[in-house]
């Protein structure tokens, strides 16, 4: 690894101590860098506060003037809850700022790389690219197909059935699986399933084996058939009850992980609104029921988790880095 890609990489570790509390911005870090020393750092710590670039710049104890920061997302050039920081890199006096990804949100969108570049600062783009893909991967899409992120997960028996052959849930992963599910919902603005998942198991979907927000609960129920007695509808959180997989799109949330059965899966994916897929396959055999959803994707094991085993679903190759270093 070059002393460029451990600077960005230092930049992305920081970035991730403001996981939780930016959304709905991006988690972003920077590195101000000057004769193979760090001069300051910093991360944007919560949603209204100061950007990552102004933490970085307050930090430093000497002038930056002829630095290089290293930036994980394209710094903004408009004025929102704070001021743009491409101005204040301007002010600043460093010379060269390397970008992990251009920023998608259209108040942005190469115009702060514009302003940079118009200032005579020295611009490099796609230095660990794929690691931002993967960091902010919600924000992107919402911003790229103006629609949440969809995550869908379920769990799967060794003999590949999902439910008992009535539709009855069955507990197939472990306690360490359930924890890291309850994980994935934090990470989540929502979470859906169909109604047929209400009449059968009538869940809570909140997360209340980890520390982190509830999200917006989504029930899929097209034919009206939620009950009044529904724990999300009496237990006082926020729910949602949608009638189409087009109201689903037209949510203004960022992510949504969907909890539900292989119909609402299926159709889902059938309208191309699915981004990620995760399946946890259970030691447990059942011999009969309702089997996992057949989708035209592969698989990669990632995760064991106990007896556990996750697996990511590989749905498209991840993005090239658009990266090439300077002459």
């Amino acid at each position: 690894m070059s002393n460029k890609e451990i600077w960005m990489q230092r930049a992305f570790d920081l970035a991730l101590l403001g996981f939780g509390r930016v959304a709905p911005n991006p988690l972003v870090g920077c590195v101000i860098v000057k004769e193979d020393r760090i001069l300051g750092e910093g991360y944007h710590q919560q949603y209204g506060g100061p950007h990552a670039e102004v933490n970085a710049i307050r930090s430093c104890s000497e002038s930056v003037e002829g630095a290089t920061a290293y930036v994980t997302l394209e710094p903004c050039s408009h004025f929102g809850k704070t001021p743009p920081c491409a101005d204040l890199l301007i002010q600043s006096g460093v010379s060269t700022v390397y970008i992990a990804n251009l920023d998608p949100n259209p108040l942005v969108a190469g115009k702060g790389v514009e302003k940079l570049n118009a200032a005579g600062i020295r611009c490099h783009i796609g230095l660990l690219a794929e690691t931002g893909e993967r960091m902010n991967r919600h924000f992107f899409t919402f911003h790229r197909k103006n629609r949440p992120h969809i995550t869908f997960k379920y769990a799967v028996s060794a003999d590949g059935f999902i439910a008992a052959p009535t539709g009855e849930p069955v507990q197939l992963s472990n306690e360490l699986s359930a924890i890291r599910v309850h994980q994935l919902r934090a990470e989540h603005q929502g979470i859906l399933v169909g109604v047929q998942t209400i009449l059968h198991d009538d869940p809570s979907l909140t997360t209340r084996l980890v520390a982190g927000q509830n999200p917006v609960r989504i029930v899929l129920d097209p034919s009206d058939r939620i009950p009044s007695s529904a724990k999300v509808l009496t237990d006082g959180g926020e729910t949602r009850v949608l009638r189409s997989s087009a109201e689903v799109a037209a949510l203004p949330f960022q992510s949504i992980l969907v909890e539900g059965g292989a119909k609402t899966m299926e159709k889902l994916f059938a309208d191309g609104l699915v981004d990620e897929v995760w399946k946890i396959r259970s030691p447990k055999t059942l011999h009969e029921g309702i089997y996992e959803p057949k989708l035209p994707i592969k698989w990669r094991a990632v995760e064991y988790l106990g007896d556990d085993t996750w697996f990511k679903g590989i749905l498209k190759p991840a993005p090239a880095s658009t990266y090439s270093a300077p002459e």
